[in-house]
C-alpha cells in the first residue's frame, strides 16, 4: 500500500493491483490445495470405513447363519420333546387304567379273603370259648374288661 501511496499515476496502482491480485490467487490455489488433500484424506478414510463395514457385515452374516442353525436344532429338539410328552402322557393314562383294573380285580377278592379270615377267628373263638371249663371263661371276661 506504501507502493500505491507513493507512486503518482496510472501505472503504480495498477501494479498495485497485479500485486493484490496476484497474491489473492495464491491465496485461493493454497487453499484449492489444501481442499483437495483433505477431500483424498476423507477419501481415504471413506475407504478404509467401508473396508471395516464390509468386515463387520461378513462376521454379522456369520452370525446371523449361526443362530439360524441353532433355532432350528431348539426347534427340532422341541419337536422331540413335544413327542416325549405325548408319549409319557398315554403311558400315564395306560398305568393309570392298569391300576384302577388291578385295583377292582384284586380288592374284592382280599376284601373276602380278609372277610372269610376275620369270620375264621371269631369261629374259634367261639369254639375254645365253649371248650373252655365255666370257672376259666370267668376269668377270661375279667381279662377282657
Amino acid at each position: 500500500m506504501a507502493v500505491v501511496a507513493a507512486a503518482v499515476g496510472g501505472e503504480t496502482v495498477a501494479v498495485g493491483v497485479a500485486v493484490v491480485a496476484t497474491l489473492v490467487v495464491v491465496a485461493l490455489v493454497a487453499a484449492v490445495v489444501a481442499l483437495l488433500r483433505q477431500a483424498a484424506a476423507l477419501r481415504r478414510d471413506a475407504a478404509a470405513l467401508r473396508g471395516v463395514a464390509d468386515d463387520l457385515l461378513a462376521e454379522l452374516d456369520a452370525r446371523v447363519a449361526e443362530a439360524t442353525d441353532q433355532l432350528d436344532r431348539a426347534g427340532a429338539d422341541l419337536e422331540r420333546v413335544g413327542e416325549l410328552i405325548g408319549s409319557a402322557e398315554s403311558i400315564s393314562a395306560a398305568v393309570g387304567s392298569a391300576s384302577r383294573l388291578a385295583s377292582s380285580a384284586v380288592s374284592a377278592p382280599v376284601i373276602k379273603a380278609v372277610a372269610l379270615g376275620s369270620g375264621a377267628a371269631r369261629a374259634g373263638r367261639r369254639l375254645r370259648q365253649r371248650s373252655v371249663p365255666p370257672s376259666r371263661r370267668a376269668r377270661q371276661r375279667r381279662r377282657e374288661a
